[in-house]
């Protein structure tokens, strides 16, 4: 047993027994990782109010390799992101960006890139417009995709590699990008996206964070563009289908014509 100081993201806890939770966390040196607070339930206990959902902390924990959970010793709050809970929309955004990344990570794998671009996503999303949430959220999709090592190819055809001219691009979650009609095949579903959600992917997959502020995207290129990636991780993971936050979002996205699976 070794004593573990990082830092991590809270992304969901529920109650154990009388007085304690059980937290999973993201933490910024060892991925995924479960603890239990013995006690934090106590009104007295020094552990009261860091566990909650959305907070960036720094905590110091046992780790044991022959447990799965391990226990918290300590939890400092470092931003509670409060401004998340005041507004609706500003918490289901935060809120369905969590549990993506809770249902894509399976493991204490590392990955000090993922813990970046989620502790920055909360951050934009707590002081953006409200008008942008739906670009940051489409924004931390696409670039976890790419972190994760699913990263949606959009400049040319995936299959042979030609520029795609059409007006309307087919996309093909399997293939992980878009397709050219002469490589499309009629028993394969695929995504319609226009032109212009196309250019406006490549856009987003080379902008920094900091600067999304000044990038303009119409709301139905966004839904185009979300829709895609996140039937891409449908596919490759299996692991989205029972978000409920995820659900609602992709609901919202799919609307129209546009952002429906369709034959060819």
């Amino acid at each position: 047993m070794s004593i573990t100081k990082t830092e991590a993201i809270v992304l969901k806890s529920m109650k154990f027994g009388d007085t304690s939770k059980i937290a999973t966390l993201y933490t910024r040196d060892y991925g995924k990782i479960k603890v239990v607070a013995k006690g934090i339930r106590r009104p007295k206990s020094r552990l009261a109010g860091s566990l909650q959902t959305l907070s960036h902390i720094q905590i110091v924990f046992y780790k044991k390799k022959t447990t799965e959970i391990y226990l918290l010793s300590s939890s400092d709050t470092i931003r509670s992101y409060r401004s998340l809970y005041k507004d609706l929309n500003r918490y289901v955004f935060a809120s369905a960006s969590l549990e993506l990344l809770d249902r894509l990570i399976t493991g204490e794998e590392a990955n000090p890139q993922v813990f970046e671009l989620t502790q920055k996503i909360l951050t934009f999303m707590e002081s953006c417009r409200e008008s942008s949430l739906e670009k940051f959220f489409c924004y931390y999709v696409l670039k976890l995709a790419h972190l994760l090592g699913y990263k949606p190819k959009f400049d040319r055809c995936i299959n042979c590699n030609k520029p795609v001219k059409e007006k309307f691009v087919l996309f093909s979650p399997e293939k992980g990008g878009i397709i050219c009609k002469g490589c499309a095949r009629a028993d394969q579903a695929y995504l319609r996206l226009s032109k212009g959600s196309v250019g406006s992917a490549l856009k987003l997959q080379s902008v920094k964070t900091e600067d999304l502020n000044t990038y303009n995207i119409p709301m139905e290129r966004l839904k185009e563009i979300t829709n895609g990636i996140l039937s891409l991780l449908d596919y490759h993971t299996g692991r989205g289908k029972s978000l409920k936050t995820f659900e609602f979002l992709k609901a919202d996205f799919q609307r129209g014509p546009q952002g429906r699976m369709r034959k060819i």
